[in-house]
């Protein structure tokens, strides 16, 4: 009798006189439901282990038909659960997500520069099987991170890849411009690479050949220099401030100062930043006439009454050049 009372008090005291060595907390037995678990015991040290299978007519919620746990400074690595056989585990997709629906099946979308290719984006539970498990595959056509450009950001939330067509603005440091004199400028995702990255270099500072030290009221500098597109929205004893109308982007300083001697500072310029679309040139698009769209925009143009279903055009807007898709279904998205 007293050896039946030993064996209990060591099965009690080791694990904790281990766990107290270690300086790591006990975890406590798992629960499960419609199931069991090996080693049975009241405690379990770091860095044990459980395992755990189901009962009839149930399955574990992980791939196979049993599963391990580990105990981690108190805490099961996992909560072991058991479902019935016709339920369906959660899925992964990578690189896409997961949308359920009123009826139980779930619609998968990918992340930006991947796509189905073609795949069903239904999945329905059938009998503990899903009826599809789609792939969310890069496009050939996507770009991944754009590259960095010294003494540069960009001006978005970072993600991994990008849509064809995607636009991301750089915006260089303070005291540094762009090739064209400009604080920012964009680049495009075309054919999986980036295009027209810019380079950031130090503004011209006094006494460089197109700055002066000197400023004078802009009374000394005669006539208000005219920029084409353009408009001077500020006017100060000091300087002019200059903005350009819609559709136009600014190349150059907005500012303009008198330099001692007459001569106005380097003026900007407008330069146009849009796209014209004449749809009579289009036969399949609805006549509307001209229509502008700003650089780097994308806008879906109606397509002539020919097919069962509403359908339009992708219309993008790239550095100044078209580009119109042909007519597709309202249910696909912008890249069909």
């Amino acid at each position: 009798m007293w050896l039946t009372g030993l064996r209990f008090a060591l099965l009690l005291w080791v694990p904790a006189a281990l766990a107290a060595a270690s300086g790591r907390d006990l975890c406590g037995a798992p629960t499960l439901t419609h199931g069991y678990f090996l080693p049975v015991r009241e405690s379990y040290p770091h860095d044990s282990q459980v395992t755990y299978s189901c009962d009839a007519g149930y399955k574990t919620t992980v791939e196979g038909w049993w599963a391990t746990i580990v105990c981690q400074d108190g805490d099961w690595s996992d909560k072991p659960k058991c479902v019935v056989e016709t339920a369906c585990l959660p899925p992964v997709i990578p690189n896409g997500q997961l949308n359920p629906n009123p009826n139980g099946s779930l619609e998968v979308s990918c992340k930006a520069g991947y796509s189905l290719n073609g795949q069903e984006n239904i999945m329905e539970c059938l009998n503990g099987t899903w009826s599809a498990m789609p792939l969310c595959q890069k496009h050939r056509s996507a770009c991944g991170q754009p590259p960095a450009v010294t003494n540069a950001v960009v001006t978005r939330t970072h993600q991994e890849m990008f849509d064809e067509f995607s636009t991301v603005e750089y915006q260089c440091r303070d005291g540094f411009l762009t090739e064209d004199s400009e604080f920012k400028t964009t680049a495009n995702c075309e054919a999986g690479k980036w295009v027209r990255t810019p380079r950031c270099t130090r503004a011209a500072g006094p006494g460089s050949p197109d700055t002066q030290t000197t400023f004078v009221s802009i009374d000394n500098c005669g006539d208000i220099p005219h920029v084409q597109n353009g408009v001077v929205v500020e006017q100060t004893q000091q300087n002019l401030k200059y903005e350009c109308q819609r559709f136009y982007k600014m190349v150059g300083l907005e500012t303009v100062v008198c330099y001692r001697g007459g001569i106005w500072s380097k003026v900007p310029k407008c330069k146009e930043n849009f796209c014209h679309l004449n749809t009579t040139e289009y036969p399949d698009l609805i006549n509307t006439g001209d229509v502008f769209i700003m650089n780097g925009e994308t806008v879906k143009s109606k397509c002539v009454d020919k097919w069962k279903t509403e359908n339009h055009a992708v219309v993008r807007c790239i550095e100044g050049k078209l580009s119109v898709s042909r007519c597709c279904s309202w249910m696909q998205p912008l890249g069909c």
